[in-house]
Order: structure tokens, then sequence, then C-alpha cells
């Protein structure tokens, strides 16, 4: 009797014991990553460096991703599913920057706190909409005008060059172009001579840069707004039999893109840290969750990497 009293007298204590941990755990923050692709490098690179920064800070992770990038629909729905859930705070990388806004104004009526990753929110649209919102990403224009300065320098800076664009309308895209026309505009004796969509796609940008270059067929340099539409581009470059005469530039940072530059197949590419990003985004969400301020827009610095940076790598 006194052995079996004995036992559970050590139950009770174990069970006691346990209570202040399993507390600890069902107050873990809840933080949903609602991602708008993963068919991309640089979106499981930015996926890996949220589940290692929720493993750090002990959070309940919750990622969801949309089938294609441009499934805007999907995409706003499970931001609302997530704000349907109670959710401790979103981090959303939009594919459209503006038909998410309504998505954000309710995530903000809902009390929940809700950060815009990687594709800013249109700035006009949000403010006529009476929305403020956080932003942490990329200066994309920056990183544009980076790239296509690299790319301008290394032709020569003469020569013509064409640009491939990402989704018409998303703002990443627009900023990147925007920062190569800024670039190219500083060198009288580069010209412009093709800009058309490829849709971040690496088939489209196969296909649009052949037809380019069966148009153009004295190209120097191609701006691709991503690196899978780089890749595109640097097969199309190779088919036409003008590997080492047509230079590619690619922007993200993704792992073959890297391996093309240093194998000279690929001039640059722009890292844009995918893994920081998204632990800044994290630590945004917690101090919100805290009822801390953060800053409405948090700028990662990108890095150009060419063949001397690709040693770094």
């Amino acid at each position: 009797m006194a052995s079996k009293l004995l036992k559970n007298i050590f139950k009770f204590s174990a069970l006691i014991s346990a209570l202040p941990a399993l507390a600890f755990a069902a107050d873990k923050p809840q933080i949903a990553l609602l991602m708008k692709t993963l068919s991309n490098e640089y979106f499981i690179s930015m996926r890996q460096g949220a589940e290692e920064t929720a493993k750090e800070k002990n959070i309940d992770l919750i990622v969801q991703v949309a089938e294609k990038e441009d499934s805007t629909e999907q995409l706003v729905g499970l931001v609302e599913n997530m704000i349907a859930k109670k959710v401790d705070a979103i981090i959303v990388t939009p594919n459209d920057s503006i038909a998410f806004i309504p998505a954000f104004q309710k995530a903000e009526k809902a009390g929940i706190p809700i950060i815009d990753l990687d594709v800013r929110l249109d700035a006009k649209a949000a403010e006529a909409a009476g929305l403020k919102f956080n932003y942490v990403g990329v200066d994309n224009f920056n990183g544009g005008y980076l790239e296509a300065k690299n790319l301008a320098e290394a032709i020569g800076k003469k020569g013509n060059v064409a640009i491939l664009e990402g989704i018409p309308g998303v703002d990443n895209g627009e900023q990147r172009k925007g920062g190569a026309l800024k670039a190219f505009a500083e060198y009288p004796d580069i010209k412009i001579v093709a800009s058309q969509s490829a849709n971040w796609e690496t088939e489209q940008a196969l296909n649009v840069t052949t037809n380019i270059l069966t148009a153009n067929p004295n190209i120097n340099g191609i701006f691709a707004a991503n690196d899978n539409m780089a890749i595109g581009a640097v097969t199309a470059v190779e088919n036409a039999g003008l590997a080492g005469k047509v230079l590619v530039s690619g922007y993200d940072g993704i792992p073959l893109a890297i391996e093309y530059v240093k194998q000279g197949k690929m001039q640059n590419t722009i890292d844009q840290l995918p893994k920081k990003q998204v632990a800044i985004a994290i630590e945004h969400a917690l101090k919100q969750i805290n009822k801390q301020e953060i800053p409405p827009v948090y700028y990662v610095d990108p890095v150009v990497v060419d063949k001397e940076e690709s040693k770094n790598y």
C-alpha cells in the first residue's frame, strides 16, 4: 500500500514538474508564413531560413504555399484562412501588389499583425485605401540598377541589350526593370532593343530570348529580372551559338545561377539574402505581437555576385 502511494506521489510530482513546460508550449507564438511559390530556389531558401529562425526562437510556424506563382486568389484565401484561424501574426510574400490590400485590411481589423515580405504592396493604392503596412525586403529598384550597371560595364559600356521582365504589374519586377532602365540610360552607347515579359519562368525565357536573338542578332547583353529567366536565356544563347558573345545577368542568387556565374555562363546574379529577410520578418512579427514598434520599411542590402564575388560562395 505504501509502495503504491509512493508511486502515485512520484507520478503527481512529475506531472506538476511538466506543467510549466506544457504551458510554455501552449504559449508559443503561432506565426503563419504564406508563400507564393516553392518552385524557385530563392523561396526554398527563404522557407529554410524561416524554419531555422522558428526553431531558434521557439515559434509555432505554419507554412502554406500557393499552387502557382500567379495564383493570387488562392494566396489571398490563405491569408483570410489564417485570419479566421486567429494566428498571432502573418507573414506573406504577395504575388500582386494591389490585390492583397483588402486582405491586409482584414488582418488589421482582426488585430493580427501582418508583415509584407519580398514583394512590396503598391504604396499609392495602400495610401488611397487608408492602409499602413510593414515591409521587409530588398530595394528592388536598387538591385535592378546594380545588376544592369555590372552588365553594362562588362559589355564595355556600349552595345545592344534586351530586358526579360517579370510578371507585368508586380512590384518587384517593375522595380527591377526600372532600375535597369536607369542604369542603361547612364551609357549613351547602350541601346535597349527589346523588353519583354517571360513571367519569371525558365521555359518562357528560353522561347522569348530565342525570338529576341533571331530578331536582333547583334545583342551584347541580356538583363533578366530573375534567375529562372536568366537560366532560360543562357540556354537560348548557347543554342544560338553565342556563348561568350552575349552576356546574361540574373537576380535572386539561387545556387544554379551562382554556379553559372562561376562557370562564366552568366555575368552576375543578385543575392537578396532570403534567409536574412525572413528572419527579420519573423523578428518584426514577434515585436508586433508584443506591441513593440517596428520600422514601416526595412531594406536588406543585396549583393552583386559576379565572378570575383562568387569566390565567396
